[in-house]
């Protein structure tokens, strides 16, 4: 999935644990920040697997040279160092064009714009390009979560669960 800032994210949607999660810091913000800790450690490893896919070179000939898009915003040279990291987002959904939508609670982001171009072109000679040599889009973030998937999903739950477990305990004394 591509963000509005010019980077690629893959999202875990639990509808309603944004709004538990802001309860829950308003009850104990100790555990709060436990399962922040703890989101952190089982995002570790798939963080680590987008870092090492991807390329320290640049991926291709002409990336090494500066491009600005529209003149403003800067996409390549290939940067040296990237940007990943997992994140928990409790923000209210937002406004576009009239409907809502709703923000995940939970993401991994692969921040920049040189990000976006070489995990998702597929058209032009760069899209080729990049296919012939890297494979199909999504390149980096999205494979990396399907190799990752399985083990993700069972300890999500179980943070999940013990958000859901803290509320459950707090609802009852009262």
């Amino acid at each position: 999935m591509r963000d509005s800032a010019g980077g690629v994210e893959a999202r875990i949607e639990v509808f309603g644990l944004g709004q538990a999660l802001k309860d829950l810091n308003k009850i104990d913000k100790a555990l709060r920040r436990d399962i922040t800790k703890d989101y952190k450690r089982v995002t570790s490893g798939i963080v680590s697997d987008i870092q090492s896919a991807i390329p320290l070179n640049y991926p291709l000939s002409g990336w090494q040279r500066q491009w600005r898009l529209r003149g403003e915003y800067e996409v390549f040279p290939w940067p040296t160092s990237h940007s990943v990291k997992a994140y928990i987002n409790t923000k209210a959904p937002k406004e576009v064009f009239g409907g809502k939508v709703n923000l995940s609670t939970f993401a991994i982001k692969w921040t920049g714009a040189a990000a976006s171009f070489f995990d998702f072109s597929s058209s032009n000679r760069m899209g080729a390009a990049l296919t012939a040599k890297y494979g199909t889009p999504s390149r980096v973030v999205w494979k990396q979560y399907e190799a990752n998937k399985s083990e993700l999903e069972v300890e999500m739950a179980r943070i999940v669960d013990r958000v859901g477990d803290a509320l459950s305990r707090d609802l009852s004394a009262r």
